[in-house]
């Protein structure tokens, strides 16, 4: 098992960019849920989004969204931070 993000288990927008890009070429945007916004505004700390989209700055376009629990934790683990 590797330190990093299996590009593998996510798509590639037309532009190239994958959900490893620099910042400058990826937006990712987390959703929560109100018991989540809830324990992040006052612990500071949440469990997992229920959902994570990948914008590519390049093209504007959504080229993934995640749902599935096993992807998101995946993404959460080993993203660039």
């Amino acid at each position: 098992m590797s330190n990093y993000v299996d590009i593998n288990l996510f798509k590639q927008s037309s532009a190239g960019t994958n959900v490893d890009s620099s910042e400058s070429d990826l937006r990712v945007e987390f959703k929560y849920t109100a018991v989540s916004w809830f324990f992040i505004t006052f612990f500071g700390t949440t469990r997992l989004p229920y959902q994570i989209n990948f914008y590519c700055k390049k093209s504007g376009e959504l080229f993934d969204s995640v749902k599935d629990k096993e992807r998101i934790s995946h993404y959460m683990t080993f993203r660039r931070k």
